[in-house]
């Protein structure tokens, strides 16, 4: 429903999501950089946009690492960045899914650290005062609880952007099968979030951009 007011929790797939996004902050003027295309799954219901998708794997006229890229800095209004991020995927299908290479034995420091790489980069190549989408998933390691979303903000704010917007999407736990009724200490994460930041007016980063994550 177009006239319909723009929520926060969606449920669907990530194409459902971007195009709920893209009613409040993307249209086809813009220039937007997916700097982990994959497939472009994200993008199935917003033919319109100008996307300029990149990925080591997946496109081989810009197989680029989204940590560093050869685009020129300002030079899109928008960059998404959505990397693995389940850690320590072992024979998890995502090591497969990646080939292996991106995230394969990675800790949520390790990964935390990918993030705040990409979100440099991504604010490099962004022009002052554009968006810079990060999609992530709160997860658990060792058992305990790893808040990835509120890393990802603080990582943000370090970096001298506004989190302007946060988004949920849920979807069905793919647990039935797998199930195997061991005792549960932590509800199941179904709900992944969709960060919106807001790029600074001078377009400069924070002088924390090149440290190291933390995990409490």
């Amino acid at each position: 429903m177009p006239n319909a007011p723009v929520v926060s929790l969606n449920a669907g797939r990530n194409d459902d999501l971007i195009a709920e996004v893209a009613r409040l902050y993307l249209n086809p003027d813009q220039k937007i950089a997916d700097l982990t295309y994959g497939k472009g799954v994200f993008w199935k219901k917003t033919p319109d946009l100008d996307v300029t998708g990149s990925d080591l794997v997946t496109v081989p006229d810009r197989p680029y690492d989204f940590r560093s890229t050869p685009y020129p800095s300002g030079s899109f209004d928008v960059a998404v960045l959505d990397p693995p991020y389940i850690h320590s995927p072992g024979k998890h299908n995502t090591a497969e899914q990646y080939q292996g290479g991106t995230v394969q034995g990675m800790s949520m420091r390790d990964i935390l650290q990918l993030y705040r790489d990409g979100m440099t980069e991504a604010l490099r190549i962004t022009r002052p005062q554009g968006f810079l989408l990060v999609k992530t998933k709160d997860t658990i390691e060792h058992g305990r609880q790893v808040w990835s979303h509120v890393h990802l903000h603080n990582i943000g704010v370090e970096l001298g952007m506004y989190p302007k917007d946060l988004f949920y999407l849920a979807t069905r736990p793919p647990i039935e099968q797998r199930w195997n009724g061991t005792t549960q200490k932590h509800s199941r994460k179904n709900i992944s979030q969709l960060w919106v930041f807001q790029t600074p007016k001078s377009g400069t980063t924070s002088k924390k951009s090149a440290g190291r994550v933390g995990l409490n």
